[in-house]
Parts: C-alpha cells; structure tokens; sequence
C-alpha cells in the first residue's frame, strides 16, 4: 500500500513539473510580437507565442473588458526586461483587441 502511494505521489509530482515546463514565456512573446509592431506580421515559429498573448481575456459578466484585458496583458509582457520599453508598445497596441 505505502509502494502504491508513493508511485502515485511520485507521478504526481513529476506531472506537476511536466506541465511548468510548458510555461508561457512573456520574453518570446515580446520578440514575437515586436515583429508585428515593425510590420512582419506573425513570423514562423511564432503562433504560440502570440496566442498566449491574445489568451489572456477579461470579462466581468460575459463582456469583454478591453481597459482590464489591456492591463493584464501589459502586465504579462512587461514580465520580460526590455530595453525600449517594448511591453507598453505591443500592449498599446494589440491589448485591446479581441484574441
């Protein structure tokens, strides 16, 4: 019985750090999408990244809520250092679009 539990706390806790590895990166999606702000639209490779931007959706009662929607986006991109200021810049633009 201990065995039993142990494999399955085991396999648990090798899930858990499965599933962190696949982390949405705020870096990748700067340099993504600061490809989109100089005009080169969605580069190849590029398609998760700019989903995991356009994932983040605020809505209070069903509606979408642009002002909070552009916020938690700036705050996603801004998670990643740029020089430039890149996370304001990708955020004033696309955070208030529908993803």
């Amino acid at each position: 019985m201990t065995k039993l539990f142990s494999g399955c706390v085991f396999a648990f806790l090798l899930t858990a750090h499965a599933s962190s590895a696949f982390a949405k990166d705020p870096c990748e999606t700067v340099l993504c999408m600061a490809g989109m702000l100089q005009g080169k639209g969605v580069v190849t490779g590029c398609d998760g990244p700019v989903a995991d931007f356009f994932d983040i959706v605020k809505k209070k009662h069903g509606s979408f809520r642009p002002d909070a929607t552009q916020n938690a986006r700036r705050q996603f991109v801004n998670q990643c250092p740029t020089p430039g200021g890149w996370g304001d810049k990708i955020a004033d633009k696309y955070g208030r679009i529908r993803g």
